[in-house]
């Protein structure tokens, strides 16, 4: 049921990315949707969420004629929302997605989607049996970069596609305790290898398919760190570099990706920020990459292997707030148009798949492995109790075992 003509939307967690990303979204486009219900395990998180959205929204001279309501349940919530905004750490993205899909509302989650195949392929299944409409929120997506890219790759200015080289992360500690637990973050490779796995099959083209994955090296790279006023050591990986083979449906060919996600200082260029990552494409007459002039004018550049240089003006995000706004405008004309959106669950699932099967590859000593191998792994921790999460937390303790002491 919709209020005044907008989506009713409720956002679950109060953290970093729902205040500093999304709030300012949902002002932005408060013509299509509505904030009406708040969801924290802690309430005053969502009461102090709740104050940010009323004090952004009379900034913008549009204070809402409704309530903007705390609640006491998640149940609560998805009775005032047509769509669920989650904004939880990584170990609660699946389980609040797929019981909002359950409950026909439709859903939107941080990435990435879960934390690991088995919990994102059960979301997925979820999605297939509901009207309910879901979408992975990988922002990097959005940045006009990849989507030029894509399309000059579409147009075959290097040629056919052999490889891809990409590179996501940021070098600090300045992020919440939770990213650096093995069962509520996870590590660099499910943050921001979730975003370099997703741009890279983004840029190739979602018809390619996945079939092999080896990790190169996941590590821990600066074990000590000075987190939320607290030196600590860290238990998770903070920097994986992996590749992933991609077969082309079309004639059986195949495209190496390899990829850096890390929380440390990036190994295969020189900066890979949200707004300045570094992508390389290799073609069978060329190669493409982006760069910024003195002026801080961004390009593409297009070389040529029989000689020849053509850079290509190209639109620029200077901040991550232009893509978190573009994905859940993105959800929202989805919904309304009753069409999926291209970062559906199925896509979500098989990012995962990729993931869990680069880190399996570490736990094996670094082998090849294929997807194939992958449910199978996680299906070995399904104790049968039907719980979820406590599966999950099995698999992740598992998966992360090499980067502890004790492992």
């Amino acid at each position: 049921m919709e209020l005044n003509g907008k989506l009713r939307l409720g956002c679950i967690g109060g953290g970093m990315i729902a205040n500093a990303a999304h709030v300012p979204a949902y002002v932005e486009l408060r013509e299509e949707v509505a904030l009406t219900a708040l969801y924290s395990p802690r309430k005053e998180t969502a009461e102090t969420t709740r104050q940010n959205y009323l004090e952004q929204m009379a900034q913008a001279g549009a204070e809402p004629d409704w309530e903007v309501r705390v609640c006491d349940s998640f149940e609560e919530l998805l009775g005032l929302s047509d769509v669920v905004d989650i904004c939880t750490p990584t170990r609660y993205h699946a389980w609040y997605a797929q019981r909002a899909l359950e409950a026909g509302v439709h859903a939107m989650s941080e990435k990435p989607i879960a934390r690991n195949y088995l919990e994102a392929k059960r979301l997925a299944q979820a999605a297939q049996g509901t009207k309910a409409l879901y979408q992975l929120n990988d922002d990097n997506v959005f940045l006009p970069r990849y989507q030029h890219i894509r399309n000059v790759l579409a147009c075959g200015e290097i040629g056919e596609i052999t490889s891809l080289t990409l590179t996501r992360g940021t070098p600090s500690s300045d992020r919440n305790d939770w990213f650096f637990d093995p069962m509520s973050g996870g590590g660099a490779i499910l943050d921001y290898g979730s975003h370099a796995v997703m741009g890279a099959w983004f840029l190739l083209g979602f018809d390619k398919i996945p079939r092999r994955v080896r990790a190169i090296d996941i590590r821990v790279k600066e074990r000590t760190r000075f987190i939320r006023g607290r030196l600590r050591e860290i238990e998770t990986d903070d920097d994986a570099h992996f590749k992933i083979l991609f077969e082309n449906p079309a004639n059986g060919d195949f495209i190496t990706a390899v990829l850096e996600a890390t929380w440390s200082w990036p190994d295969l260029a020189e900066n890979a920020s949200d707004t300045h990552g570094y992508i390389r494409v290799d073609g069978t007459q060329g190669w493409l990459t982006s760069c910024f002039d003195e002026k801080d004018r961004e390009y593409l550049v297009v070389h040529r292997f029989a000689g020849g240089e053509r850079r290509i003006p190209i639109q620029s995000y200077r901040s991550e707030t232009l893509s978190f706004r573009d994905e859940i405008w993105n959800f929202l004309r989805s919904i309304r148009q009753g069409v999926p959106s291209m970062i559906d669950a199925q896509v979500g699932a098989t990012a995962a798949q990729i993931i869990t099967g680069a880190q399996m590859s570490q736990l094996m000593g670094r082998r090849t492995v294929d997807l194939d191998e992958v449910e199978p792994y996680c299906l070995r921790f399904d104790d049968g109790s039907g719980d979820m999460l406590q599966i999950s937390d099995g698999i992740a303790l598992n998966l992360t075992r090499p980067y502890r002491r004790e492992g």
